[in-house]
C-alpha cells in the first residue's frame, strides 16, 4: 500500500525529474534481474527504513508501487511511465493507453482503488481455479514482501503495461477459455490441478496462437505420468506405454503430466482431454525393440510390416517395445491399452453342394472367447435372418454366388470383418 507525503511532495517532482532525465538519456540506474516468486527487492531498499528514500522510479522505498516498478523492471523488461500512489495507477495506465481490464495475465499488474485500499501487485501466475498469485510489498504497512493466491475478481482490475510473452514451449503452462493445459510436443495437455505441479506461471492463449498448437504432441515425444512415474512415448497422437527408461537407451528428455491425460486419452465428451488419443493414428509406424520388427497401425492394432521395401522404402517411425506388441488389447486399467489387440489370421471357407436344396456350412476357424456375428451374402447382399454356420439353400439363390461374411469383437480388440471367397453359382 502505498500513502504519499504531503511534506514530501517538492521533493518527489525534484526526483521525478531526475529520474525522467535519466531515463532519456537512457542512464537509468542498473539494477539486477528480478526473479519471480522470490523477494530480490534490492538491499539499498530493502535494508533501510520504509519511506526513506526513492527508488529508481520515483516511488518510496518499500511500498508496493515500488516492489512492482521494480518487478516490471527486472522482468517484464518495462519501466514505469509515471509514479502516482497505488490507487492512481489504473486511471494514469488508461490515459496513456494501457489496456485495463479484469482479465489478469503473468506480467500484468493487479490494482485496488477503493474507499478502503489502495494497492498494486504483479501476477505471478493465473491459476485454473479462477485464482491468481501475486507478489506485493507492504501489507498492513508492514514494508515486507508477501506472495499471495487470491480470486481473480478480487482486485479492482488489471493493468496490461507489457504482459510477459506466453511460452508455447515443452513444459511451459498456458491458459486458454479458462482451462490450463502444459505443454508437450507441441501441443497443449490438460492440469486438472495443481497437486502434481505446484503452481506455476501460466500464459493466456489468444485463439490465434490456440488455433496453431498441435492437436496432439509429435510423434516421439516423451511424457511421464507425474503420479505413477510411468514413462510413455507418444505415436501417432496416442501414450506408448515404455516400460523403463533402459528400455529406450536411457533417460530421455520428457514432460511431467497428470496421469489423467493418460486415463483420458481420447475422450471426446470433454473437449480438454481430446490433445492425447486413445490409440495411434492410421498409418503410424512403429519399431518394436529389440527385435526391430516394423509395425504399420491400423484401426489402432499394429500389423507386421514384412520390411521398409514393402511400404515404398523408410518411412518415420516411432521405437517402441515389444512388450508393447505382446500386451496390445490388455485391459483399460493397464499402461498398455494404448494398443488394441489384433486377432490372428483366419482364412473362411464354404463347404457343401451348390443346388438348390443343399446345405452350406461355413468354416469360421476358432474364435474361443470373442464374439462372432454371421452373416450370409448372396451376391454379396445380406440374405435377411441368416445368421447360423450353416445355410440351406433355396429357389432365390439360384444362378447366384454365396459367400459368408463374420464380424469378430473384442473388448480393446480391433474388431474384424473377414468374408469368405464366393461359391460357384448356385445349380437348380
Amino acid at each position: 500500500m502505498l500513502l504519499s507525503r504531503k511534506t514530501s511532495i517538492a521533493a518527489r517532482i525534484a526526483t521525478a525529474f531526475v529520474v525522467g532525465a535519466a531515463l532519456l538519456a537512457g542512464a537509468l540506474i542498473a539494477a539486477p534481474a528480478a526473479y519471480a516468486g522470490t523477494n530480490d527487492y534490492p538491499a539499498k531498499w530493502k535494508n533501510i527504513a520504509r519511506d526513506s528514500t526513492f527508488d529508481t522510479w520515483g516511488e518510496y522505498n518499500r511500498e508496493c508501487t515500488s516492489w512492482v516498478a521494480w518487478r516490471l523492471h527486472g522482468h517484464n523488461k518495462f519501466e514505469m511511465p509515471f509514479h502516482a500512489n497505488a490507487g492512481q495507477w489504473g486511471s494514469k495506465a488508461k490515459k496513456l493507453g494501457y489496456t485495463v481490464n479484469a482479465t489478469p495475465a503473468i506480467g500484468s499488474v493487479a490494482y485496488w482503488d477503493t474507499s478502503t485500499r489502495s494497492h498494486v501487485a504483479w501476477v505471478e501466475a493465473v491459476n485454473p481455479d479462477n485464482t491468481v498469485t501475486i507478489e506485493e510489498y507492504n501489507i498492513g504497512g508492514s514494508g515486507r514482501y508477501d506472495e499471495a493466491t487470491i480470486p481473480i475478481a478480487s482486485p479492482t482490475g488489471y493493468i496490461h503495461f507489457q504482459d510477459l510473452a506466453t511460452s508455447f514451449a515443452d513444459r511451459s503452462y498456458v491458459a486458454y477459455k479458462g482451462n490450463v493445459y502444459r505443454m508437450a510436443g507441441g501441443a497443449p495437455l490438460f492440469v486438472s490441478t495443481w497437486v502434481q505441479y505446484g503452481k506455476k506461471p501460466v500464459g493466456l492463449a489468444t485463439a490465434k496462437q490456440w488455433a496453431a498448437l498441435k492437436q496432439v504432441p509429435a510423434d516421439g515425444t516423451y511424457v511421464v505420468g507425474a503420479t505413477s512415474g510411468k514413462i510413455y512415448r507418444v505415436a501417432g497422437g496416442a501414450p506408448i506405454y515404455i516400460s523403463s527408461w533402459d528400455a529406450v537407451g536411457g533417460e530421455q528428455p520428457s514432460v511431467k503430466i497428470a496421469d489423467a491425460d493418460i486415463t483420458n486419452a481420447g475422450l471426446t465428451t470433454a473437449s480438454h482431454w481430446t490433445h492425447l488419443s486413445k490409440y495411434p493414428a492410421d498409418k503410424t509406424y512403429v519399431v518394436a525393440m529389440p527385435s526391430n520388427k516394423i509395425y504399420q497401425i491400423n484401426g489402432g492394432a499394429a500389423d507386421p510390416i514384412a520390411d521398409w521395401a514393402s511400404v515404398g522404402g523408410q518411412q518415420p517411425a516411432v521405437q517402441i517395445g515389444d512388450d508393447d506388441i505382446t500386451n496390445a488389447g490388455a485391459a483399460s486399467s493397464s499402461p498398455y491399452a494404448h494398443l488394441m489387440g489384433a486377432f490372428p489370421t483366419h482364412v473362411l471357407s464354404i463347404t457343401g453342394h451348390t443346388k438348390v436344396n443343399s446345405r452350406l456350412t461355413a468354416h469360421l476357424g476358432s474364435w474361443k472367447g470373442d464374439a462372432v456375428h454371421i452373416r450370409w451374402l448372396r451376391n454379396g447382399v445380406t440374405i435377411p435372418h441368416q445368421h447360423a454356420s450353416t445355410l440351406k439353400l433355396t429357389s432365390k439363390s439360384k444362378k447366384a454366388t454365396i459367400s459368408v461374411q463374420i464380424t469378430v469383437t473384442k473388448a480393446n480388440f480391433r474388431t474384424e470383418v473377414l468374408t469368405s471367397p464366393v461359391t460357384a453359382a448356385i445349380r437348380k
